[in-house]
């Protein structure tokens, strides 16, 4: 990837990232007690192990809608970035939410997991079914904004021939949900 490609990357999800951040807000549900029907929206910025490259920058956008108190649905974005490697997986996830007030207010666990594609171009492109699988912690800074820590394995097909064991990789991201 040549060094002005890499900078239209970066640029392209600073970009992306402050969208998000700016479109989300204000009228929706409480971050500590969410409503059904109501839509959320975040991002997270971390690293995505043993991909076909190594270890990769990566940034997660999500949206979601309430179902209950206690459930959510909505699609999941992945990119993973390295100097030879631009990768980008597609989900539909579901969220079990725990509230865990008695420990500290505003405090939830959850569990995911969905069901998509991934995309692949190192040395070659490659697709494949994704299986994003994980745990999180989300605790609400305020009314409209959380904090989120968000661990993932990420279960695909993607084989470059390059790193055999390509075929889990475990993502780690702290970023904020916005209602």
């Amino acid at each position: 990837m040549t060094r002005a490609k890499a900078i239209h990357l970066r640029a392209l999800v600073a970009g992306l990232t402050f969208s998000l951040a700016a479109s989300c807000g204000g009228e929706y549900a409480e971050a500590a007690d969410p409503t059904p029907g109501r839509w959320t929206g975040g991002g997270g910025l971390g690293f995505l192990g043993n991909t076909a490259d190594g270890t990769a920058f990566a940034m997660n956008l999500n949206a979601e809608t309430f179902i209950n108190r206690s459930f959510s649905v909505g699609p999941l974005l992945q990119l993973g970035v390295t100097g030879d490697l631009t990768q980008i997986g597609v989900s539909g996830q579901v969220k079990y939410w725990v509230d865990l007030s008695s420990i500290a207010e505003g405090l939830k666990l959850t569990a995911q997991g969905g069901l998509g594609f991934v995309y692949t171009n190192s040395h070659g492109a490659y697709a494949s079914f994704l299986i994003p699988i994980g745990a999180g912690l989300d605790y609400a800074l305020s009314n409209t904004v959380s904090a989120t820590a968000t661990f993932l394995l990420n279960f695909t097909d993607v084989d470059p021939g390059f790193r055999p064991d390509a075929d889990i990789m475990p993502g780690l991201t702290f970023g904020l949900r916005f209602q």
